[in-house]
């Protein structure tokens, strides 16, 4: 058990790492970071995918095999939700613009907008902490398998991050992302307060809903990025992706 907990928190700290790299990235070089992070995301697609199909989803529908498919489109729903409402994108394209000519009314809306954005990213952060966590409640492999779809998607999540927070609140900008970046290993130290408790229903349909919210993180902010430019290098990256999760599920069945 004391295993499980040091592996959680260690992989819950790589992947806010990871979002701060994306930080570092963007703020170093922003057109370089803007212009190569499809590639990442066109490997965490793939990497994304092949671990809900070949490994969430058969876990959780042996779990809970009565509430897999509803917990499957609540999560999926509830990501559709909170990127429809709070304006974030976690590609590396911004799918947000400001006018030109504010006045006051428009300052105090793309203020608050900028705290809805920042909210939305947080939560997300927060959400895939608890998702390295329950992975690991069930298995070492698929908690590794998780920790890494996670840390993956969440450097292109850093460039993001800073991107729309700097956009909307350049002066808060970097605090605001590193927290956003801080969210996920919170998530994770949370779930330590609940995992050790749950019945493998629960487990089944925390993973049901984790499968959910990573098919539309992969179908709305990553794959989208893979037809903008160099299809085949994408399409590349994507495959090698889903091999990588194949590659590692080889290594724990050795």
């Amino acid at each position: 058990m004391y295993e499980m907990e040091l592996l959680i928190i260690f992989y819950g700290t790589l992947a806010g790492i990871a979002t701060l790299f994306g930080i570092y990235m963007i703020r170093r070089n922003h057109e370089w970071a803007l212009k190569n992070s499809h590639y990442i995301n066109s490997f965490a697609a793939g990497l994304i995918l092949a671990l809900v199909f070949f490994h969430l989803m058969p876990e959780a529908v042996e779990l809970s095999e009565l509430a897999f498919y509803p917990a499957l489109f609540i999560g999926f729903f509830a990501f559709y939700l909170l990127e429809n409402f709070i304006v974030i994108h976690s590609g590396s394209e911004i799918h947000y613009c400001l006018d030109e000519d504010e006045d006051e009314f428009g300052a105090h809306h793309t203020s608050r907008i900028g705290v809805m954005a920042f909210s939305g990213l947080a939560f997300h952060s927060l959400i895939d902490g608890i998702i390295i966590g329950v992975g690991f409640e069930l298995s070492t492999e698929i908690g590794f398998l998780a920790a890494m779809a996670v840390i993956l998607h969440e450097i292109p999540e850093g460039v993001t991050s800073f991107a729309i927070v700097n956009e909307v609140m350049p002066d808060k900008s970097k605090i605001l992302s590193i927290i956003v970046a801080i969210a996920t290993p919170f998530g994770a130290l949370f779930s330590l307060l609940f995992i050790s408790g749950l019945s493998e229903l629960l487990i089944g349909i925390l993973l049901a809903l984790a499968a959910g919210t990573f098919i539309y993180v992969a179908a709305s902010d990553l794959i989208p990025q893979t037809h903008e430019k160099n299809n085949l290098q994408n399409l590349i990256a994507f495959i090698v992706g889903a091999f990588f999760i194949y590659g590692i599920s080889l290594f724990f069945h050795t």
